[in-house]
C-alpha cells in the first residue's frame, strides 16, 4: 500500500525490506502480523517474529487495541511489553521483531463522546492456553469461625501476593472468584512446552509458601490449604467489558474443565489434578512420572468419565526440578 493522503484514515506505517509501507485500518476490523503468509502484514524475513505474532483489533466504539499472540520474543508498545490487549492512541509505536510500527488515528470527538457513554466491547482472540484454578480449602468454615473482617484481611494478603507471583511467572491475567483464583498462560505457535508448564508448577510452589507464611502469621483454628486444577486447550481470550472497565479473561471448554479438575482434586484426594492435554505437554523421566497417579473421574457437565492425573504438593518440587533447565555441570 502507498501512504494515504486522506488524513481522516486510520492506518499503521512500517518499513519492510527498506520500503515504506502503510496498512489502512479504516474499513477492517483487525490486522494480523507475523511470518505466516496468512497474516495481513507478512514479515517472513524477520527471524525474531513468530508465525502469528500480534494483532491490531478494532473495538465496537472505533478504538483499536494491540495484542501479542503468545509470540516467542514478545511485542512492545511505546517501549513497554504487551502482556494483554492494550489501547492504541494516535502516534503510538509498537515493535515486533526488528520492525517498528507507528499507529495513526485522527481524533474523532463524536467517537470520544460515544466511548464516554460506556458501550460494551468484546476484543477476543482464540489461542492455546493453559489454565490454573486454585481454590482455598476450609474457607467457608474459617469465615464463620474468624468473622468477615479477619478472613477478609487474610484473603486480601493472599490474593495480593498471589497476583504478584503469578504475574512474575508469566501469567497473562488473573481472576479472583470468591475463594478461588484463576490464571492462564498463553502458548505460542507450536503449542505448550514443558518449560511453560514449569512456570505454573513454580507458581504453585510459591503459593504454597505464601499460605505457609500466612498460617504462621495468623492464629487460625485450622490451617489454610488449597487444591488446584490445570488444563490446556484452545480458548477465547481478550478484554471483556466496557470502555471504562474491562477485564482480560479467557472463556471456553478448556477453562470450564480446569474448574472441574480443581473440584475433582477433592474426589481423588490429591492437591493437584492435571488434565490429559496438559499432562501430554510434560516430558518427564520415568522415575518422576510415576509420582503422578491416574484416576478415572466423571467431571460435572461431561458425558463420559475421563482419565486425569493427580499429584501431591509434597511431590511437586521433584516434578518441577525435573523440568528446570540443567546447569552446565549437570549435563
Amino acid at each position: 500500500m502507498t501512504n494515504p493522503v486522506d488524513q481522516d484514515l486510520t492506518y499503521v506505517d512500517v518499513v519492510i525490506g527498506g520500503e515504506d509501507r502503510t496498512f489502512d485500518l479504516t474499513d477492517v476490523t483487525s490486522l494480523s502480523i507475523g511470518r505466516s503468509p496468512q497474516c495481513t502484514v507478512v514479515l517472513e524475513a524477520d527471524s525474531m517474529v513468530s508465525r502469528k505474532h500480534a494483532l491490531v483489533q478494532r473495538g465496537e466504539s472505533g478504538e483499536y487495541y494491540l495484542s501479542d499472540l503468545g509470540s516467542r520474543n514478545g511485542t512492545t508498545r511505546n517501549g513497554s511489553p504487551v502482556t494483554s490487549p492494550v489501547p492504541l492512541a494516535d502516534g503510538d509505536s509498537f515493535t515486533i521483531g526488528s520492525h517498528r510500527f507507528v499507529f495513526h488515528q485522527p481524533v474523532d470527538p463524536s467517537r470520544e463522546e460515544e466511548t464516554s457513554q460506556d458501550p460494551t466491547d468484546v476484543l477476543v482472540v482464540e489461542r492455546m492456553i493453559t489454565i490454573l484454578v486454585m481454590d482455598i480449602r476450609n474457607y467457608t468454615v474459617l469465615s464463620r469461625e474468624l468473622g468477615e473482617a479477619r478472613i477478609t484481611e487474610i484473603m486480601n494478603k493472599l490474593f495480593h501476593q498471589a497476583g504478584e507471583l503469578l504475574k512474575r511467572n508469566g501469567s497473562w491475567a488473573q481472576k479472583y472468584i470468591g475463594d478461588a483464583v484463576m490464571a492462564f498462560w498463553v502458548h505460542g505457535d507450536q503449542g505448550g512446552t514443558p518449560r511453560e508448564i514449569l512456570l505454573i508448577f513454580e507458581s504453585l510452589l510459591e503459593l504454597d509458601q505464601v499460605i505457609a507464611r500466612l498460617n504462621a502469621e495468623f492464629t487460625l483454628p485450622r490451617p489454610l490449604a488449597f487444591g488446584a486444577g490445570i488444563n490446556s486447550g484452545n480458548a477465547v481470550t481478550g478484554n471483556m467489558g466496557s470502555a471504562a472497565v474491562s477485564d482480560h479473561t479467557a472463556m471456553g471448554d478448556a477453562v470450564n474443565k480446569a474448574f472441574r479438575l480443581e473440584s475433582a482434586s477433592k474426589e481423588v484426594g490429591r492437591e493437584i489434578v492435571i488434565g490429559r492435554s496438559t499432562y501430554a505437554l510434560i516430558d518427564l523421566p520415568a522415575e518422576v512420572a510415576q509420582l503422578f497417579t491416574t484416576h478415572s473421574v466423571h467431571l460435572k457437565g461431561y458425558d463420559a468419565p475421563e482419565d486425569v492425573h493427580g499429584l501431591g504438593l509434597d511431590e511437586l518440587e521433584r516434578v518441577a526440578a525435573a523440568l528446570r533447565p540443567k546447569a552446565p555441570h549437570e549435563l
